[in-house]
């Protein structure tokens, strides 16, 4: 059977567990906003790029971007 104390004890676990967590992702994201400014710059430089679309040459096979010039090797 269930008692008030049990249910109290559970409930102070599931409180001390949640808050742990809550600790440990906020040191995980103090620790990124501590990097260097250059690897910072980099990682959004990376992140900034755009697709592009691609076209296969008729004749040789090979995919270039779209609107490119291309030349096919013999």
């Amino acid at each position: 059977m269930l008692s008030f104390s049990k249910i109290i004890f559970t409930a102070l676990v599931i409180v001390v567990v949640w808050q742990g967590f809550k600790l440990f992702n906020r040191s995980k994201q103090v620790s990124g906003n501590e990097q260097p400014k250059q690897t910072r710059h980099h990682k959004k430089e990376q992140s900034g790029s755009v697709a592009q679309e691609m076209e296969k040459c008729p004749d040789c096979g090979v995919y270039h971007a779209e609107g490119s010039s291309h030349r096919c090797d013999a």
